[in-house]
């Protein structure tokens, strides 16, 4: 008995470390970022240089940035060790607390791995809550140029920057794998932008801007494979578009001019002014899946460059604050008739931030009252943070005002739970 008490206890088996790196990489790569990868080399010699070869590179977590004043150096150290010879997921993660970041050191760490992704290319520039800025010009001392350098590989290069860097896109060279492209809070030249587009990305389905032009000049996309594109580039002058497979569409009215050529548009939002003589749709079908528009006061001329939309959606502002006085042109009686209003195929409406006002109030008797035989429910969404809230006599209310075969839902919001039913 006295031999077994002095026996040593038998070494438990590390199955893990025994696993092939191609296992070891999945676990890592689960972590998150190579900060908190680069932790496991110190669990034993196997474990030493698995975190290097990793395939996602993410320069780093959120919640996991390395103090602000190491940050440069802490990048340096990550790339250098870094030797996968493929990067399916590079992302960086630029802080704005502590010493700046400038663009250039930046456009050297983008370089360093831009023919080594073959998937997705990341850089978000991260404003604190407290540094929240107010958009101001930016003068010539405050600009720094960032040049995206071509990565043939890559499949999405996501970008959310910063507005003092000026992109530069390279003449040459194509990314010619690139599917999706997000570029927001930056600067750049019209013409690279079309180039951009138009010659250097030819599988690019789907496209996200939001962007400042350095001077107020044209924009031009001629694309074979574009299929989505979200357009809000301030300082654009005229914008055209030939996308023969383009399915859906979102601008604001941050153009003078549009010249739209799009003959597979199914889904379409617009928000601004639209003028059917400054905005035109040239090769454009009468038939749209889905219409939402931000701005009522044009939205009528829109509509009529229409026949059939499947799902329209319409963003009315009701005054509440200072409503109209009764002199008002839209309290006289002509203003109420519905007559001539006929909605033929409409089967739900659905109303978001409803209060209960007045106006809102007749707005929905006027609707339920138009030529709309086969409107069958109308749902109602009250205001996240009513002046007064919703009550039963007020559902009532709203059902006695219109037709009896008129369905209504009432729903009102939860914190735990969200949109809950009312009644």
């Amino acid at each position: 008995m006295a031999q077994d008490r002095r026996r040593p206890p038998e070494r438990t088996e590390d199955r893990i470390s025994g696993l092939p790196d191609d296992l070891l990489h999945g676990i890592l790569v689960d972590l998150g970022s190579v900060r908190a990868a680069a932790r496991t080399s110190v669990l034993s010699r196997r474990w030493r240089h698995v975190w290097t070869r990793i395939p996602n590179l993410v320069l780093f977590n959120r919640d996991d940035l390395p103090p602000p004043s190491s940050f440069q150096t802490s990048v340096d150290a990550a790339l250098a060790a870094h030797s996968a010879p493929i990067i399916k997921d590079f992302q960086i993660t630029v802080p704005t607390d502590g010493p700046r970041v400038p663009a250039c050191r930046v456009e050297q760490w983008l370089r360093g791995v831009s023919q080594r992704v073959v998937g997705s290319l990341g850089v978000f520039v991260r404003w604190s809550m407290e540094m929240s800025r107010v958009l101001t010009p930016v003068t010539k001392e405050e600009e720094e140029e960032l040049e995206i350098p071509t990565c043939g590989g890559a499949t999405r290069i996501l970008l959310k920057l910063d507005e003092r860097w000026r992109l530069r896109i390279p003449a040459a060279g194509l990314f010619a794998a690139l599917t999706l492209l997000t570029m927001e809070s930056a600067r750049l030249e019209g013409s690279e932008l079309t180039a951009l587009v138009s010659t250097q990305c030819p599988r690019l389905k789907t496209l996200f801007l939001a962007v400042t032009l350095c001077t107020v000049s044209d924009v031009s996309m001629r694309t074979e494979s574009l299929e989505a594109l979200f357009f809000h580039v301030t300082n654009t002058r005229c914008l055209e578009i030939v996308a023969p497979r383009l399915e859906q569409l979102n601008v604001s009215d941050v153009f003078i001019e549009a010249n739209i050529s799009a003959p597979k548009l199914a889904k379409l939002n617009w928000r601004g002014i639209y003028d059917p003589c400054r905005h035109k749709f040239a090769d454009v079908g009468r038939y749209l899946r889905l219409l939402n528009i931000y701005q009522t006061r044009t939205g009528a001329s829109l509509l009529h460059r229409f026949y059939t939309v499947d799902e329209l959606k319409l963003t009315i502002s009701i005054e509440q604050m200072n409503p109209c006085p009764q002199s008002c042109l839209c309290r006289l009686a002509k203003s109420s008739k519905i007559d001539d209003i006929t909605l033929g195929s409409l089967e739900e409406v659905e109303i978001n931030n409803f209060t209960s006002s007045q106006e809102e109030l007749e707005f929905v008797e006027q609707l339920s009252r138009c030529n709309a035989a086969v409107l069958k429910k109308i749902v109602i969404c009250y205001t996240r943070w009513p002046r007064t809230p919703l009550t039963k006599e007020m559902c009532e209310k709203v059902r006695s005002m219109c037709r009896s075969n008129l369905k209504f839902e009432f729903y009102v919001t939860s914190d735990m739970f969200g949109w809950m039913p009312f009644d």
